[in-house]
């Protein structure tokens, strides 16, 4: 089912219809004033271009030139619309989308939305006649919400008609329950409209989709009833379109459902009311109707005569078009020639009687007009100038406005990450600060006692050895805390932010195996560095230095005496550090609070003191460089350190 192509015009039609086409030419004949006369052939060509496509083309073109020259833009965009319907009706697709695009164009630039409406309303039936119907529906929904945003009910009644035959179309083909409820949407919406204009001419054509919606869903007798509400109407408007649309569906549906003798009654109606307006067209159409019905109905006399009939008709579409193109070409000339020439007439008499004061009246009332016309375009370049200040002002307060906003918004950000800093900061001090109090005291407090001992005199060499074993355990504990607590007060100082830098890990291995090998042979412990020495990574030296150090330091002092520890690279990951040592390993207890400030120190397989921070800060330095700390450890067993980078 076809969609209306130019329905957009219809209102125009009936007031040109009912005007005969020699007035038309007679106002192009006697008229000096080219916009009437560009006016007049744009009638014209509305006026033929239902059943005379080519004669409505010519007219519409002597517009098209007309408004060329005196610039008549609207017009111009007017008579391309009428040219592109031509093409279309006459089924050349590629001049009808042409000749749309270009009226679109000039519509786009007018900001003339009706126009726009228009123009996208024949673009989507191009697409529809070229069973593109996917782009068809985007043009047609397009133009449906420009018609919705002006609240233009005549354009949204035709519309959702076209609409409603896509998917009363989608519906026969493919049944689908969705299609059905769009169709009966569309439909309905599109006839209320109607039906509030009182638009009783294009109500037809709804009423006749409606009635094949339901007669195809399985309502017979509301689809039969709704296809004689619009033959009625159609009779009633003398609608000979609707008419023969109506007349079709009913013969075609009683023909289904075996009335063969309604079918046929119906059918006769169409080729008669055919035969009335004198298409070969419509004639063979409704012919081969009736030769089909009559062959099944077993006279075959009838249905050779009516197949006679159809091909006679189809022969004659192509020469009738033609020889009613010459007659009309001629009747034009001869007419308009006639008009000229009593114009020309008519003109020299004017002429001749008009007086000098008619003149100077003339004169007179075209100074005073002229004089209104300027006061009103300086009083309106007036207004227009203050509106522009306005709007410049309030452009250039806003933009300040935003501008603030901005900035204020920026501030809070930065204010709310500062704070998020401080408390992280406070955070991290009170907890060192917790361990400072309980772990530097120890080794202090003991460091006192050891010195009071040894100074009282009263000790045997071995307790004065062992004494002083045990103060230099405990000045080397406080001594490694003082070192952590510095390293770590050093990079909270806002100068020293990390540095990122290329460098070989072998070599920063070795330098910590140099590092510990006064301690590694004291505890008869060897380092295995198993780096590659061509392996260089991304980081912050100094701080991944604090990490390993701490980490070696940590295995050195719960690893037993002949014990190895063993650095090494992830193969499938170069950059993670692998740290493992055969010691006494750990609980899950002590796993899970290895890096916060639960943990306590704990004395290594020698009495080795410690202080309990180093792992904690080195998961702060980590955090700080990007990298993530995570260990695996088995109690009596191993524990392996993993950094990855």
């Amino acid at each position: 089912m076809l969609p209306h192509f130019l329905v957009w015009l219809f209102p125009v039609l009936l007031t040109v219809q009912q005007t005969p086409t020699d007035s038309l030419r007679n106002v192009i004949a006697k008229t000096d004033n080219d916009s009437i006369k560009a006016t007049t052939l744009l009638n014209l060509s509305k006026h033929y271009y239902p059943y005379n496509q080519d004669t409505a083309i010519l007219y519409a073109k002597e517009a098209i030139e007309l408004a060329n020259e005196r610039g008549f833009t609207r017009v111009e965009a007017n008579a391309l619309n009428i040219i592109g319907v031509c093409y279309l009706i006459k089924s050349d697709f590629e001049k009808s989308l042409s000749t749309h695009l270009k009226a679109l164009d000039i519509r786009e630039t007018l900001q003339d939305t009706v126009g726009i409406i228009e123009s996208t309303m024949n673009l989507g039936n191009i697409y529809y006649r070229l069973q593109k119907l996917e782009k068809a529906v985007v043009q047609y929904e397009k133009s449906l919400s420009l018609a919705l945003l002006i609240n233009h009910e005549r354009a949204m009644s035709l519309l959702y008609n076209n609409l409603g035959s896509y998917y009363l179309d989608r519906w026969l083909s493919l049944k689908k329950e969705e299609d059905f409820t769009k169709t009966k949407d569309y439909l309905e919406k599109s006839k209320a409209i109607k039906e509030n204009l009182n638009d009783k001419l294009n109500l037809t054509s709804t009423l006749v989709q409606l009635g094949e919606l339901y007669y195809e869903s399985g309502d017979k007798q509301k689809g039969i009833s709704l296809l004689t509400q619009a033959l009625e109407l159609a009779e009633e408007m003398n609608d000979w379109e609707g008419r023969l649309s109506s007349l079709g569906t009913l013969s075609d549906y009683h023909r289904d459902n075996g009335s063969l003798e309604k079918a046929l009654e119906y059918a006769a109606m169409a080729f008669e009311l055919a035969q009335q307006t004198r298409s070969n067209f419509q004639i063979g159409i409704a012919a081969s109707k009736m030769a089909n019905l009559s062959a099944l109905n077993k006279d075959f006399e009838k249905a050779y005569e009516y197949q006679l009939i159809n091909e006679a008709s189809n022969d004659s579409i192509f020469n009738d078009s033609r020889e009613k193109i010459r007659a009309e070409l001629e009747i034009q000339y001869e007419s308009e020639k006639k008009e000229l020439e009593n114009q020309k007439l008519i003109k020299d008499q004017e002429l001749a009687e008009l007086s000098i004061t008619r003149k100077n009246e003339l004169l007179i009332i075209f100074i005073i007009v002229a004089i209104l016309l300027i006061g009103l375009a300086w009083y309106q370049l007036k207004i227009n100038r203050k509106l522009s200040a306005a709007h410049r002002e309030l452009k250039e307060t806003n933009s300040k406005v935003q501008a603030q906003y901005q900035q204020i918004q920026q501030q809070a950000a930065e204010l709310n990450s500062t704070n998020h800093e401080l408390k992280q900061a406070n955070s991290f001090r009170d907890k060192l600060f917790s361990i400072i109090s309980h772990d530097l005291r120890a080794p202090f407090s003991s460091l006192i006692t050891s010195l009071e001992l040894w100074k009282s005199g009263d000790l045997s060499k071995e307790e004065i050895d062992f004494v002083l074993s045990s103060i230099a355990s405990d000045a080397n504990a406080a001594s490694n805390l003082l070192s952590n607590l510095l390293t770590w007060a050093r990079t909270q100082m806002s100068s020293d932010k990390v540095k990122k830098t290329t460098f070989e890990l072998s070599e920063l291995i070795s330098e910590n195996q140099s590092l510990f090998a006064k301690q590694l042979e004291q505890k008869n412990l060897r380092i295995e560095n198993n780096i590659p020495f061509t392996l260089k990574i991304f980081s912050d030296r100094d701080r991944l230095d604090f990490i390993i150090r701490n980490i070696l330091s940590n295995s050195i002092k719960f690893t037993p005496a002949g014990g190895k520890i063993t650095v090494d690279s992830d193969p499938s990951n170069p950059s993670t550090l692998v740290i493992s040592d055969s010691g006494i390993g750990m609980s899950p207890d002590q796993q899970a609070n290895l890096f916060n400030k639960k943990q306590h120190s704990t004395s290594g397989t020698n009495g080795e003191k410690g202080t309990g921070i180093g792992l904690m800060l080195s998961k702060d330095f980590a955090d700080s460089i990007g990298a993530d700390i995570s260990v695996k450890s088995e109690k009596g067993k191993c524990t392996s350190f993993r950094i990855e980078l």
